[in-house]
């Protein structure tokens, strides 16, 4: 049964005989009493005796009484009735909850035990009808909530004591002790005070959290893992770039300086400046498709490749057929390169190079403007062996400046997603003091800085100036 309900149903039993419906009950019998009295003078007229008058007026006052009782005794039943329906459906409610529910009197004795109770704390409802409820906490608990119980019963001041749940620990029959969420409400039943707990087992749900927190520390350890690895293949794909100054050490005709800036720790762009023999030198920069990690190794093998062959020999075209050959193969993930790759002869100046599908190099005289350098434009590399590369020649005179850049520079957005833009590298690269190369790289980032402003980067940059002497 439940209390609240049980109480509910009373007073409804008491509202159904309220005061106002007992005196409307008996003015209607007065009424009729009054209406008898006038009938039988009426009809009389006086003939009656005394003795007979009240014999009568006796009958009359009996059959209301009977049938004004055999009315309050059916509503009376029919109102027992609905409390019972209403009881049953109350304690079928309390027995098919999933929480246990543990009704307690104000001295802390348990008065009700539901099925979810005893599977809860292992324990038939038999044997906890009249415990302690302390006797289903942890010892701490338990004296707290002891000394909760008494003072509320007492002075009905307790917070606890409010429906709030709160996690404690319970003790099954067999002394396992488990964590619990518990509320715990007053109630009044009959007139008497009433304490209604509703438990809850939390062991899953805590299993379920230390299992989470254990899984995140691994994932923590994993991402702090993959990043000092990333680190490391950064510092490892930095170091196949070659060092910004003094790219030619053995060459005092030329004067070169490049720099890469990666949009996250690891990119696609790359430079490589290299000599081949005394008279020749070899110097590149690419554009591997995608970012990260991926395009950090597929560029960390175009860099070997590309030494490997073009240091065998002279002959740029088949240096290249053969890099694109093996970029071709076993590329699962269909990545590519665009590049332009160029030999110089240091004493006469002549340029042989090929454009495989790069932005073109700008080039410049002495106190000139920047252009374009002019030649036969290529496919990329990677993506079909059997492509075909033609060669493009040209011819540096002493004082000319050659600057190779990669489209994360042209392509810098600002933060309304205006381009830096071609024209603004040949206009800024043509007005700039070009004594050194290092001078001409430097003077070009911080003019994309300026564009950019707070924008993020979005691709990789990189630039190769190389000025012949």
């Amino acid at each position: 049964m439940n209390p609240s309900t049980s109480q509910a149903d009373r007073q409804q039993l008491k509202s159904n005989f309220s005061i106002r419906q007992l005196l409307a009950t008996y003015f209607l019998v007065a009424a009729l009493m009054t209406l008898y009295e006038l009938a039988k003078e009426t009809i009389f007229k006086g003939r009656l005796t005394p003795w007979e008058s009240h014999t009568i007026t006796i009958f009359v006052t009996a059959t209301f009484a009977t049938i004004t009782a055999h009315f309050i005794r059916a509503r009376t039943n029919k109102l027992n009735v609905e409390i019972q329906q209403a009881h049953n459906q109350a304690a079928d409610v309390i027995d098919n909850m999933h929480d246990a529910v543990i009704i307690m009197n104000k001295e802390g004795l348990i008065t009700r035990f539901n099925p979810a109770a005893e599977y809860t704390f292992k324990l038939k409802t038999a044997k906890a009808i009249g415990k302690n409820f302390t006797t289903l906490l942890d010892h701490e608990d338990a004296i707290e909530y002891e000394n909760k119980i008494q003072d509320y019963a007492s002075s009905k001041t307790s917070p606890i004591l409010s429906g709030t749940k709160k996690e404690v620990l319970g003790k099954r029959v067999n002394g396992d002790i488990f964590p619990m969420d518990l509320s715990i409400s007053s109630m009044v039943i009959d007139g008497h005070l009433m304490f209604l707990g509703v438990a809850r087992d939390a062991t899953e749900s805590k299993n379920a959290e230390a299992e989470l927190t254990r899984l995140r520390q691994i994932e923590q350890q994993i991402h702090e893992s993959l990043k000092q690895e990333v680190s490391i293949a950064a510092t490892i794909q930095m170091n196949m770039i070659p060092p910004s100054d003094n790219l030619y050490p053995g060459h005092s005709r030329i004067k070169a300086y490049g720099l890469t800036k990666p949009a996250k720790e690891m990119g696609g762009d790359f430079f490589d400046a290299f000599s081949i023999d005394e008279d020749h030198i070899a110097f590149a920069i690419g554009d591997v498709s995608g970012k990260g990690v991926p395009a950090a190794l597929f560029m960390m093998k175009i860099m070997t490749l590309l030494r490997s062959n073009v240091t065998k020999s002279t002959n740029l075209v088949e240096s290249l057929l053969d890099v694109n050959k093996s970029l071709c193969f076993n590329n699962d993930s269909n990545m590519f390169v665009t590049m332009f790759i160029g030999i110089m002869n240091i004493h006469t100046g002549e340029l042989q190079f090929i454009n495989a599908g790069h932005d073109s190099p700008l080039i410049a005289g002495k106190n000139q403007e920047f252009t374009a350098l002019s030649g036969p434009r290529n496919m990329i590399l990677g993506i079909h062996a059997a492509n075909t590369y033609s060669i493009g020649n040209a011819k540096l005179k002493p004082g000319d400046t050659l600057v190779l850049y990669t489209d994360g520079v042209t392509e810098a957005e600002d933060q309304m997603g205006q381009l830096y833009s071609l024209d603004r590298v040949k206009n800024l690269l043509s007005a700039i003091d070009r004594k050194n190369s290092k001078l001409i790289v430097a003077s070009l980032l911080q003019d994309i800085d300026l564009h950019v402003s707070s924008n993020q980067q979005s691709d990789d940059i990189t630039v190769l100036a190389l000025q012949y002497h």
